[in-house]
């Protein structure tokens, strides 16, 4: 039985990753969890505010904002755990730390399959998770039987154009991407008006994009890491 383990840096990043995909594989019934490093508000804050009211609340909102998109996924609230380390701050925090996080849940969960950020991407915290899963999930013992995707996060992931993201794999989600925009609807304080990337257009063009890349109506493109055939 397949289960799939999504490890993203910040609420809203599960979605714009690979919502789609979640939504489908929950739709026939395999189990998915969801894992987040960092709580995704306080890099628009001064440090001395982080503990302050507002700051507080909105952390909580996003949280809750998270529990609603993934229930138009198909998860429930025993699926996610909400992480606390401050927001685009990850590569101040000791990579062990996030490895050992990352071990424990694998430990615990047995995925066969991972999903989290690509490599080159402009926003640290995405860096920061992408090189700590691969340090995880070194091939010692039947870690090397786990399969590993990176997804792209409109508004960071196309941003490095030096580096441009190049799907080798895809997964059809021309049943699911209304799931993935309902979804990330429910992140309100997030999404924004087109042509910014965090917009129902963008998601739906991008999708669009991905799925002509391989035939279908739309698609959610990954970066294949590793997998054992």
């Amino acid at each position: 039985m397949e289960r799939v383990l999504v490890i993203a840096a910040h609420p809203d990043d599960e979605v714009l990753g690979c919502g789609g995909t979640i939504a489908k594989l929950r739709s026939c019934g395999i189990v998915v969890r969801v894992v987040f490093l960092a709580e995704g508000i306080t890099a628009r804050f001064l440090p001395d505010q982080f503990d302050g009211p507002e700051v507080q609340s909105k952390i909580k909102r996003r949280h809750e904002n998270g529990l609603r998109a993934m229930a138009f996924l198909g998860l429930g609230n025993e699926d996610i755990f909400f992480g606390e380390r401050y927001c685009c701050r990850l590569d101040t925090v000791p990579q062990i730390d996030l490895v050992k996080e990352i071990e424990g849940h694998v430990r615990d969960f047995a995925p066969t399959k991972i999903y989290t950020h690509a490599a080159h991407d402009t926003n640290v915290d995405h860096r920061c998770a992408h090189q700590a899963v691969l340090t995880a999930m070194r091939p010692l013992g039947n870690l090397g039987q786990i399969s590993i995707y990176a997804f792209e996060i409109l508004s960071s992931t196309e941003w490095n154009t030096v580096h441009p993201f190049a799907p080798t794999a895809f997964v059809d989600v021309t049943d699911s991407i209304g799931a993935k925009v309902d979804a990330m609807m429910a992140y309100e304080d997030e999404m924004l008006p087109s042509p910014h990337p965090r917009s129902a257009e963008v998601i739906e063009g991008l999708a669009t994009y991905r799925g002509a890349q391989v035939g279908v109506r739309y698609a959610e493109g990954f970066q294949l890491i590793r997998s054992l055939c």
